[in-house]
């Protein structure tokens, strides 16, 4: 029974410990470098950290993420996502995951020894040759996006969760009234020239 209980008191600990570290990203926005639809984008990711993320404490997820209106090529990061903290580059040996999956979601999780302290600057770039935006336009956005413990648990998460809009392009333009009297003007001599050539031929 003792035993249960100090089970029982532990977990609550650990929770209570976790809940406690939970806090606030800021400065948090998502931005697309082709937000037309059914085009291939660069995805730009940026946040500022409340909580330290190392290992020791079990804090390694960097972000885990899905993001509305973006279909994604799924499978572990190469070249096509960098990330730089506070300005400067986070080498990809300092990630021990680095995927997509599902089609949309992203998880980065920081390697044993590499850590990200309270207060950076996070930027993460992930290359349009694996991003598309969907083909219908609308006020999309991320649905998960948090900073979180080994387990997945959430420890910082933004106060709104950051959006972005994906547009149909505008038409074409109509040509205005000069520009018809000229394209008019073009064919009229154009028409002119064939004619005159045609009558010298047939004066031959």
């Amino acid at each position: 029974m003792k035993k249960t209980i100090a089970a029982l008191v532990g977990a609550t600990v650990v929770l209570a410990a976790n809940a406690a570290s939970a806090g606030v990203l800021t400065n948090v926005s998502v931005s697309l470098s082709d937000s037309r639809v059914s085009r291939p984008t660069d995805v730009t990711i940026r946040y500022t950290t409340a909580t330290t993320l190392d290992a020791p404490s079990l804090r390694r997820n960097l972000l885990i993420a899905t993001f509305g209106g973006l279909a994604m090529t799924d499978g572990d990061c190469g070249a096509d996502v960098t990330f730089t903290v506070n300005g400067a580059p986070l080498a990809p040996a300092a990630l021990s995951q680095c995927s997509v999956w599902g089609g949309n979601n992203v998880q980065f999780r920081l390697a044993a020894g590499a850590s990200v302290a309270a207060g950076s600057n996070v930027e993460i770039v992930i290359n349009s040759a694996r991003v598309t935006t969907t083909a219908t336009s609308g006020l999309y956005g991320a649905t998960t996006f948090r900073t979180a413990m080994d387990s997945g648990a959430p420890i910082d998460t933004p106060a709104t969760q950051p959006t972005y809009f994906i547009s149909t392009p505008p038409p074409a333009p109509v040509p205005t009234l000069t520009e018809w009297a000229m394209i008019l003007l073009t064919a009229a001599l154009g028409g002119f020239a064939v004619l005159t050539i045609h009558r010298r031929r047939q004066g031959v």
